[in-house]
């Protein structure tokens, strides 16, 4: 491709500033985030919310739910080989978990046979406020809550774009969300980190792997496990003249061998687990995505536009629908409609833009810190459920807690049911 359209986008992640209240916050004055290590981008934007609190004032620490639960290994490995092995049922899994009666049940259930801990955390250092960054430990301070054990105002930040009605919880003070609104949610912008690439990254990130100035760059991610069709997206990019394909395997060590050994990809650079994605991100014209989650988030704040491409099942493909509805992102299903799309000068000249000015329209919101420094109403008091909903659900949530107890089971005796932060504060 000839001296083709260049789409300007931010040099650096340090030029976006989000909004900031000018009120410096009165309450609460210590926070408590639970995260979760599923991938990386709950922590991303735990880290994010942290910053923000913290800027206000606030004493902010950050430890995992799914620890606290003694849930890590079951959860994190659990998700880790369906969505790598068995896509098709962590589809089913989540289409089946839409009712928000079997959620109820899972957080009372949480909330009775895995929350001691989690109680303990809490109150060991008299916390003003509890934000969860993961829908589970989200379902089990819900759980508390009903069941009128945990007085503390809670918070769940939902980075997703799909209102899944686990990711809901009217029991908790506050369900933010980045999405679009639906009954019950606080919208905010999405909780990014303001780490600023330098103002010569393009330039330089584009000199070190060789990719001439006029060249269009595509970044192709698969979050921090590298799952996805990256060898897909990589192929389609590597057969267009004049684009070059950066493909982040993360921690996918075997993606990474695969690609740099496939020596019909002439126009590819492979990466592994890096630091780097701010630099990479101002290097890049467009983003390839598959899941719609943080990784998303961070190249809206820089005006650089998203294509979501083959979204994983589930949550990937029903963000990649709202989004897409929304107009923040392209949708491209099949490598044939991917190599059309980056192709086609319409998209470069007129969809790209587009999307990345209704994606700033995000960033107008207030920001998690904002909305969490509000004072709440008193805790409600909990309702009493009759006996015959919870014996109509009991089947239902046997084999759930039939799942979770197996895989508790296996954890203790692995590491002795104890589990550190993955987080330091």
């Amino acid at each position: 491709m000839k001296n083709p359209e260049r789409l300007p986008i931010l040099v650096a992640m340090g030029d976006f500033q989000p909004a900031r209240s000018d009120h410096p916050m009165i309450e609460p004055h210590r926070v408590l985030i639970l995260s979760a290590p599923v991938g990386a981008g709950h922590d991303a934007a735990a880290r994010a919310v942290r910053e923000q609190l913290e800027e206000r004032g606030a004493t902010v620490d950050v430890d995992d739910g799914l620890a606290l639960l003694h849930l890590s290994r079951v959860v994190v490995d659990g998700y880790h080989f369906q969505i790598l092995h068995a896509a098709w049922s962590w589809r089913w899994m989540y289409r089946a978990s839409r009712s928000p009666r079997l959620i109820r049940l899972l957080g009372w259930w949480l909330s009775r046979r895995r929350a001691d801990r989690l109680l303990e955390r809490i109150g060991c250092d008299r916390y003003d406020r509890v934000v969860s960054a993961y829908p589970l430990v989200s379902a089990a301070l819900a759980g508390l809550r009903r069941r009128g054990r945990l007085s503390i105002p809670c918070s769940t930040l939902i980075t997703d774009f799909d209102p899944h009605p686990g990711w809901l919880h009217p029991d908790l003070d506050q369900n933010l969300a980045v999405g679009h609104e639906v009954p019950g949610v606080d919208l905010i912008q999405p909780p990014v980190s303001r780490t600023a690439a330098s103002a010569l990254a393009r330039q330089r990130v584009r000199a070190e792997l060789g990719i001439a100035p006029a060249t269009r760059v595509v970044l192709i991610v698969g979050g921090a496990w590298g799952v996805g069709n990256l060898t897909g997206a990589a192929r389609v990019v590597d057969a267009i003249p004049g684009f070059h394909a950066i493909v982040v395997a993360a921690r996918n060590e075997s993606l990474q061998r695969h690609l740099c050994n496939d020596r019909s990809l002439s126009s590819v650079s492979v990466l592994g687990w890096t630091e780097r994605m701010p630099d990479l991100m101002a290097a890049s014209d467009v983003l390839i995505q598959n899941a719609g989650g943080v990784t998303c988030l961070e190249a809206f704040s820089v005006r650089l536009p998203v294509v979501m491409f083959d979204p994983l099942p589930g949550h990937g493909e029903d963000n990649a629908r709202h989004m897409a509805r929304d107009g923040t992102v392209v949708l491209a299903g099949r490598e044939r409609e991917l190599g059309r799309l980056l192709a086609d000068p319409v998209y470069w000249r007129d969809a790209a833009p587009a999307c990345c000015e209704r994606a700033q329209v995000l960033f107008d919101r207030p920001t998690a810190a904002d909305a969490i420094a509000q004072p709440v109403p008193a805790a409600r008091v909990p309702r009493a459920r009759p006996a015959r909903v919870v014996m109509r659900l009991a089947v239902s949530m046997a084999l759930v807690a039939g799942v979770l107890e197996a895989g508790h089971a296996g954890e203790e005796l692995a590491d002795g049911g104890v589990s550190p932060p993955h987080l330091s504060p």
